[in-house]
């Protein structure tokens, strides 16, 4: 007679891409809570707080390089993150007490993803920036609500050399490739987050 063993959780993600996502989420809401729950509740939010920005200028590194180089944001890349600090926040949420805050992060990340599928629409970001932006919206949601829009503002701040330099080169005939938006939304995402965390 044989025995089967159940496969592991990484095996089966791959067998079964869906499970990707809710095994992210799990995995980001247990490690949240085993980093944040021994601590103090003044220091809950805090920790919790750099820690998701950890997380995220991890896998920051690995879609900046993408997107520099293929020119494109991938979904096991960006839902992942999305899905992770989804988890972190909800553990934080319960561990921090920190619910209203777990609102505001939510709520920015959907409004976000919402205002970029707008401009997607209009052809000026791809739809791999309108999924980077849940993460965004994610990260800086959970300071204030309006952060997230304080982000993307920035990211156009942070891409506008960058455009201009392009147009100019385009107009005296030189090849340009398409300008990568990723990058300069991860960027503004990263610091708006950290001058949030700063002072406190």
């Amino acid at each position: 007679m044989t025995t089967t063993r159940e496969a592991p959780q990484s095996v089966r993600a791959r067998r079964y891409p869906a499970l990707r996502y809710p095994l992210a989420a799990l995995g980001g809401f247990a490690l949240s809570a085993a980093l944040t729950a021994p601590l103090s509740p003044d220091l809950r939010l805090t920790v919790g707080g750099w820690a998701m920005i950890a997380v995220y200028a991890a896998y920051g590194a690995f879609l900046t390089r993408t997107d520099l180089q293929e020119r494109r944001l991938p979904d096991t890349l960006t839902l992942t993150l999305a899905a992770i600090l989804t988890g972190a926040v909800l553990a934080l949420a319960l561990t921090a007490g920190a619910g209203t805050e777990a609102i505001a992060a939510i709520s920015g990340a959907i409004g976000l993803a919402i205002l970029l599928a707008a401009i997607g629409l209009a052809g000026q970001v791809g739809f791999g920036d309108v999924k980077l932006a849940l993460s965004v919206g994610l990260l800086t949601g959970w300071h204030t609500w309006y952060l997230p829009f304080v982000a993307i503002a920035l990211a156009y701040v942070l891409a506008f050399p960058h455009a201009i330099t392009a147009a100019i080169l385009k107009s005296r005939g030189r090849d340009t490739h398409d300008l990568p938006f990723g990058p300069y939304l991860l960027a503004a995402g990263a610091i708006v987050a950290i001058a949030a965390i700063v002072p406190s």
